[in-house]
């Protein structure tokens, strides 16, 4: 499941998926999403998603970080750590380079899967 996260950011699209689906749930007016739009919505959903996992990074980082460096020793790693040795400064420090690196891609998944949202939640024609 861990590598299908990393391989295909699979819940950055299904949030961009959700966003589709619960807008054409709640709107009043107009449920009809265009590209445009979807792309939108996909791409804001991507980047609350950016800022939910920077948290959650930050939360679980006092057992991650080690989990990580003790993979790095058995794997026999050489040089530094990848995590350095957790503390503060390091979680912090990892979190803004993972903010700003998914800012980029955490969107564009989201504007993917939104546009596959709306491609699958498209009502048949009437004839």
């Amino acid at each position: 499941l861990n590598l299908i996260n990393c391989a295909l950011c699979i819940w950055v699209w299904l949030g961009g998926l959700l966003a589709v689906i619960l807008y054409r749930k709640f709107a009043r007016e107009n449920p009809e999403l265009s590209i445009g739009q979807a792309i939108a919505l996909g791409g804001l959903s991507g980047f609350i998603g950016d800022l939910v996992g920077m948290g959650v990074f930050i939360a679980t980082s006092a057992l991650s970080i080690p989990l990580f460096n003790q993979l790095a020793r058995s794997l026999q790693w050489e040089g530094d750590l990848p995590f350095g040795t957790g503390g503060m400064g390091d979680v912090i420090g990892t979190a803004f380079v993972f903010l700003i690196i998914d800012a980029f891609l955490y969107p564009l998944f989201g504007a993917l899967g939104a546009i596959i949202g709306v491609s699958v939640t498209k009502k048949p024609r009437e004839q």
